[in-house]
């Protein structure tokens, strides 16, 4: 493992994480559950730290342990509605609901046991799916103002840092004057992959870009700039072209509703990436067509065989597909597992009905983003509100080229910052009512000065 501290202490950090899970859980259910939710947000990509925790009594289970016991401790101390209304709500259920019952499905295409122990790794890939969304809801009941969602938001950018530190130890003595496959790595974000870690960089750098366009102090906006540029060098040397059009894709997003003098710059990029990229970077971007054998390369050649296959399996079963989590087990493309397009997957394993329903989830996302950043009043609400919606455009063309959704480690805080938004939107709505009954009562003339004020 990588010691993203890259202090002489590596070997203890395990125990360190793991003692602090046990007093973080204990913290949540007898005192404030938001406390095992913030270390619950630190680890979430630390995916390497978290495999050694394996070695300690239920430190397989330290992301379980740590939102069931801030839900537990949200139970205990619970105070008007626990969870904030939002349309997306019903869709989640009937996204859960559909999926275990896909999962059931799946049983009678592939045969075998049927998945009813977590040990069964169908059952337990969907418990773990399940659990991303269970996160946005825990994060929406736990925090309750926006210092802890400013609080939560600077532990995000935290384990940035510290995945980004990992990935520059791990390559920092690597030759990148030219792309090798060797030159390759995921750094502590490990099993999601360097795809998935290219990702991860740029989802951080879409919502951090935009909620620093927000922010009015000088010092928060200068280092965020330094966390931002730190990712850049990730999403660069991952050599990930899906990662490199979801960046770009999410920025111009940004642009167009924030700074629009980023598209100018998106623009220059476009005409002339020969000239500004580093030459490894232009070298894993021209290999996606040879031009001498007029042919793709060999990862994306592959890509368009799996998805010729795919097609086959969605005419046999196009309303329903053929069960949740079933692909990977069919093995019908040489060593691949998977199809290289989530979209094109869940309409293998759940058909149309799965992916109109992820559509739709998607779809939400980023409604709840958008209209926070067009309603609210506090500019911090709003960064928070167009930062989403853009990380949603990010991670949804990232899906185009594999499975960027059911990853904890590279999506994860898609679902933490979910959680957020939807509070966020509680906040506003109470600030709102709040300047609202101020305003009816001052006196007429006060209440014009207001007016004009604002």
């Amino acid at each position: 493992m990588i010691n993203p501290l890259g202090t002489g202490l590596g070997v203890y950090i395990p125990l360190y994480f793991y003692v602090g899970m046990i007093l973080a859980a204990l913290l949540s259910i007898a005192w404030k559950p938001r406390l095992g939710l913030y270390f619950l947000i630190l680890l979430i990509p630390l995916a390497t730290t978290r495999v050694k925790l394996i070695a300690f009594p239920l430190g397989a289970q330290v992301i379980d342990i740590l939102w069931f016991s801030v839900f537990v401790g949200l139970v205990f101390r619970r105070n008007g509605n626990l969870i904030p209304k939002a349309r997306i709500n019903g869709f989640l259920v009937a996204f859960a609901i559909f999926t275990f019952i896909s999962l059931w499905q799946g049983w009678l295409y592939l045969g075998g046991d049927p998945p009813i122990y977590i040990s069964d790794p169908r059952f337990s890939d969907w418990k773990n799916y399940m659990v991303m969304p269970i996160i946005a809801v825990v994060v929406a009941a736990a925090l309750r103002d926006k210092k802890q969602i400013k609080f939560a938001l600077l532990l995000i950018v935290l384990a940035a840092c510290l995945v980004n530190w990992s990935f520059f130890r791990s390559t920092s003595g690597r030759d990148f004057s030219h792309f090798s496959y060797e030159i390759r790595d995921a750094g502590v974000i490990g099993y999601a992959g360097v795809n998935g870690l290219a990702v991860f960089a740029a989802g951080i750098i879409v919502f951090l870009a935009t909620l620093s366009s927000f922010l009015r102090t000088k010092i928060m906006r200068l280092a965020l700039a330094a966390v931002i540029a730190f990712s850049v060098y990730s999403l660069l040397f991952a050599f990930s072209r899906g990662g490199y059009l979801a960046c770009l894709t999410g920025i111009s997003f940004m642009a167009l509703f924030r700074q629009k003098k980023l598209l100018v710059g998106v623009v220059v990029l476009l005409i002339a990436w020969q000239a500004i990229l580093p030459a490894a970077v232009q070298e894993r971007i021209n290999m996606t067509y040879d031009k001498n054998d007029q042919e793709l390369d060999p990862s994306a050649g592959d890509r368009v065989s799996l998805w010729k296959d795919a097609a086959n399996l969605i005419v046999q079963n196009p309303i329903t597909g053929s069960g949740f989590d079933t692909y990977q087990y069919m093995r019908r493309v040489g060593r691949y597992t998977d199809t290289h397009n989530y979209y094109i997957k869940v309409l293998v394993e759940m058909g149309l009905i799965g992916l109109l329903l992820l559509l739709a989830i998607l779809f939400q996302m980023w409604r709840l983003g958008f209209q926070l950043f067009k309603t609210a009043d506090d500019p911090f609400l709003q960064g928070l509100g167009l930062g989403f919606a853009a990380l949603v455009i990010c991670i949804a063309v990232a899906n185009l080229f594999g499975d960027r959704w059911t990853y904890l480690p590279e999506d994860g805080y898609l679902w933490v910052l979910l959680g957020c938004v939807m509070r966020a939107h509680q906040i506003a709505k109470e600030e709102g009512a709040e300047k609202a009954t101020e305003v009816a009562g001052l006196i007429p003339s006060q209440r014009d000065d207001l007016v004009t004020v604002s």
